[in-house]
């Protein structure tokens, strides 16, 4: 199958180019440039237009539900990266994905670096998800060495990247919840990296922060929403080179805080055309777990100032099944929202941190980008989110490996 996409804005990941064109041959990039023509084969003109890389989601908790994979799916997220499940679920989503176009790739930690009565079984009992029924299944990650054998299974499972859960609960407001040390976590990191995996880590106060920086990790699943941030923080970043993925959305749904943004968006028809009636449901509900004195502006100002220190800042949204405020798809959307109007990045280094710089910190070479070569995982929307981002929900078509989504049962694509 083969296809030119002509006179359109180019966003390949990286800049934005007027008037280009794309050619697409046996689901790869083939060629990019102006005015681009090859007989028999048949051309989507579209000015007006931007052209983007798929989406690529961050940080999701799909478990095993096929239906919100399919929904981040048609708002463009193209790659999905899964932040723990149960092994059998990621082996599930990967087959799903593999067998299918009209579903994003998936990628997984599979089980998390988890400890017994530690974080997350606590929320998955809150939400009364039916994985927190298999908490037995899940790794216990106690003593260093505890590390290498956890990394072995891992290896042998498929995992994609290793994920540390260091959460002491002091942001949430909840006390008694079981942590790893961070000479545990270190020692996870060393046999983690030894094996050429990717780290990266859950914390959301200040404190479980420098830790599981001090222990090595790679990247954040989160930034913190306690206390102000410091300059140790900046410098521990700095020190891991480590990037941040804020989930400043989900992070508003612990303090209550965004619940009125949330609200206005679930009105957008380009929204309730592709959610379905439960996620815009949850809209209108906020996780509201918070300690005395935390606060979202918190968590905003401490982008700001990462990213002014020159720390990455990729996206994700930390969609979960079933969680208040957690809409798969549009999230990852009001996340890249939230990075422009609140935390200040421009338009083009929130787009980059949803393709192209999240496929190179995590080292895939086959996506995030339009360039020759690569897997024309494409996104086209109507007008231009480099002047404004919302410009993301004129979503005109949506491609997998080059096949063009035609919509899933109830929600025809156009």
């Amino acid at each position: 199958m083969a296809f030119i996409i002509q006179d359109v804005r180019l966003f390949d990941g990286e800049s934005v180019s007027e008037r280009q064109s794309v050619l697409v041959e046996d689901g790869v990039i083939k060629q990019v440039g102006a005015h681009l023509d090859k007989p028999g084969v048949p051309v989507i003109s579209k000015p007006g237009h931007t052209l983007l890389p798929g989406l690529i989601d961050a940080h999701s908790h799909p478990y095993r539900e096929v239906g919100f994979p399919e929904q981040a799916f048609r708002f463009g997220v193209t790659t999905l990266l899964d932040m723990q499940n149960l092994h059998e679920n990621a082996q599930q989503l990967k087959q799903w994905a593999k067998e299918r176009k009209d579903f994003p790739d998936i990628k997984s930690c599979h089980f998390s670096a988890t400890i017994a009565g530690g974080w997350p079984s606590w929320i998955e009992k809150k939400i009364n998800n039916e994985v927190a029924a298999k908490l037995d299944e899940w790794p216990n990650i106690a003593k260093e060495e505890d590390a290498e054998p956890y990394i072995q299974q891992a290896l042998a499972d498929g995992a994609d990247y290793i994920k540390l859960m260091h959460e002491s609960g002091t942001a949430l407001g909840i006390e008694g919840m079981a942590q790893p040390s961070q000479a545990v976590q270190a020692a996870v990191v060393k046999a983690a990296h030894k094996h050429g995996f990717k780290v990266v880590a859950h914390a959301l106060c200040l404190k479980d922060t420098l830790e599981v920086l001090r222990a090595g990790a790679d990247g954040l699943t989160h930034t913190f929403y306690d206390k102000p941030i410091t300059p140790e923080v900046i410098e521990a970043y700095k020190a891991n080179n480590a990037w941040l993925n804020p989930t400043l959305i989900a992070v508003g749904s612990l303090t209550g805080e965004s619940k009125e943004i949330m609200e206005f968006f679930s009105k957008d028809e380009r929204v309730r055309s592709r959610a379905s009636t439960d996620s815009l449901g949850l809209m209108h509900r906020c996780l509201h777990l918070t300690s005395p004195g935390a606060k979202w502006e918190y968590a905003i100002d401490s982008v700001r100032q990462l990213k002014a220190a020159g720390i990455d800042i990729i996206c994700g949204s930390d969609a979960a099944t079933g969680a208040p405020g957690s809409v798969f798809g549009f999230n990852l959307h009001l996340e890249m929202y939230l990075l422009v109007e609140k935390a200040g990045l421009s338009p083009l280094e929130t787009l980059r941190g949803a393709t192209s710089l999240t496929a190179k910190r995590f080292g895939w070479a086959d996506r995030g980008s339009i360039a020759p070569g690569l897997k024309a995982d494409l996104l086209l929307v109507e007008g231009n989110p480099l002047n404004d981002i919302t410009d993301l929900l004129n979503i005109r078509g949506i491609w997998r490996d080059g096949v063009r989504f035609t919509g899933h049962p109830g929600f025809p694509q156009e």
